[in-house]
């Protein structure tokens, strides 16, 4: 079907093409029921019996020619017997890939007339500390299903039953943020809080933060750091208004309610759509400032930034004011 997004509103003087890098239509879905399967990596990449690469069911998709380090000779595998579930996905140790390209595999795997009890093993990554890995014990399989993978897996299995990746790469499809909510946040309370996204590292933070942070408790934001709260699925159900850095941290983002006002800070060097189409997928009320970063690498540059950003403190104070619906 189309992939169809709400126009982005702007914050500020700069602008960003965040439908550049999108896909136009979601692909069909389903459930690929297949024998004598190697799992490859720790992507958990599809090879047939033949020695055939199946890249839909990975981030890439169609683009295959972004894959890297396709394996010229693919290795025997360890054998692995009866029927396997694979919820594995590319970067699957990120928090936010974890919750988004992984755990709504199994809602493609029970919509398709699968269940649990008829599979013998689940091929997964271990979640990642903190919020993720609550969800993942949350879903209460039996521990002894799962094979975890690493950089090192190469596993033949009888039969493979492999959900395709839930939309495409930076594009969520409605149904992800449903299925995420009605699983794990199904009777939220009325949401209230104010709660800015606090990014950590050292990479794509504002240089400003104090700056930044003094704004945001003049207009009643609770400084968060969602790897901090265990429950932080709970906390963006919650939120009337989220403000934050662009990073895995807004991957909560799933959880709130419909119309929620989102404010994400972008950086200029990595200008990524993942929140605005996570955004538009659960309803919220989407809304960017893009900010100038302390450099620039090219305009086909992959992968994440390695710089920090300036927050125009001006359009940030103008744009909290905006979203609240409070005057200066």
């Amino acid at each position: 079907m189309p992939t169809k997004h709400s126009p982005v509103v702007y914050y500020g003087a700069l602008m960003a093409d965040l439908q550049r890098r999108l896909d136009t239509e979601f692909p069909e879905l389903g459930v690929l029921e297949l024998n004598n399967a190697l799992l490859y990596g720790k992507s958990g990449w599809i090879f047939s019996k033949e020695g055939y690469l199946l890249p839909d069911h990975s981030w890439y998709g169609k683009h295959v020619d972004e894959i890297k380090k396709v394996p010229r000779f693919l290795p025997k595998g360890k054998h692995v017997e009866g029927v396997c579930l694979s919820l594995v996905s590319d970067f699957g140790h990120v928090y936010g890939h974890f919750v988004l390209d992984c755990l709504p595999r199994l809602e493609l795997f029970n919509k398709a007339g699968f269940k649990l009890t008829e599979v013998d093993h689940i091929i997964c990554w271990k979640p990642p500390p903190g919020n993720a890995r609550r969800l993942f014990e949350n879903l209460d399989i039996p521990s002894n299903k799962f094979i975890w993978v690493d950089s090192m897996t190469a596993i033949r299995v009888d039969t493979l039953l492999a959900p395709s990746f839930p939309g495409t790469r930076r594009n969520y499809p409605k149904w992800v943020p449903e299925f995420l909510k009605q699983k794990f946040t199904p009777s939220p309370p009325a949401p209230n809080r104010r709660i800015y996204i606090f990014r950590t590292g050292n990479s794509r933070i504002p240089v400003n933060q104090e700056a930044v942070n003094r704004i945001l408790f003049r207009h009643g934001f609770e400084i968060y750091n969602p790897s901090d709260h265990v429950d932080s699925h709970i906390d963006f159900s919650e939120a009337k208004f989220v403000v934050g850095v662009h990073g895995s941290g807004l991957t909560g983002l799933a959880f709130c309610q419909p119309g929620t006002k989102v404010l994400e800070l972008i950086p200029t060097d990595h200008a990524y759509p993942y929140y605005y189409t996570l955004s538009n997928a659960a309803g919220l009320d989407y809304g960017c400032l893009v900010c100038r970063s302390t450099n620039e690498r090219g305009p086909d540059a992959w992968g994440p930034s390695p710089y920090n950003f300036y927050v125009n403190e001006n359009e940030f104070d103008d744009a909290l004011a905006r979203i609240t619906g409070e005057t200066k």
